[in-house]
């Protein structure tokens, strides 16, 4: 059962005498709960939809892309800052060789930024899922004080 609006959330049933009933330890957790939901909840909460393996490897996909693309701009950015000692070696070089040299350069790159992105994105996983875990306990026992305080309440003494 969830609550529709804050308000229901904070008042949920009232006495037989007309005063209302509020559970203070209920209100803390459910305020702790949607602290979460609006802070680390958007990033964690997503991410408890895949398994590890797939989370982590969805995410060194993109890091693929992306150091491709920062390698790519990083080149151009050293190729246009000696530009002028590149245009006198131009007809000079083994191209052969510069060009193993550049895809070495682009090989070891990407294999660094792969094993930092892994060691980085496991951590957020596993970070992530104790999260994920201490968000779902303290939803069961919002959901079982309510399922308390149901048993105690007669129906009859309900007002809508």
């Amino acid at each position: 059962w969830q609550p529709r609006t804050i308000r229901e959330a904070l008042i949920d049933y009232k006495r037989p005498h007309g005063g209302h009933m509020l559970n203070k330890d209920r209100i803390r957790l459910m305020t702790k709960l949607a602290a979460y939901e609006q802070g680390k909840g958007k990033e964690y909460m997503p991410m408890s939809q895949y398994y590890r393996r797939d989370y982590i490897g969805f995410q060194m996909i993109k890091t693929f892309l992306y150091s491709t693309i920062s390698f790519c701009i990083l080149f151009l950015l050293q190729l246009l800052y000696q530009l002028e000692a590149f245009l006198n070696l131009l007809y000079r070089m083994d191209w052969q060789e510069y060009i193993v040299g550049i895809v070495a350069r682009y090989l070891i790159f990407v294999v660094v930024y792969q094993m930092i992105a892994w060691a980085v994105y496991s951590y957020r996983y596993q970070r992530g899922q104790k999260y994920q875990k201490l968000y779902l306990n303290r939803l069961k026992k919002v959901q079982k004080m309510y399922e308390r305080e149901e048993k105690l309440l007669p129906i009859d003494n309900w007002e809508e």
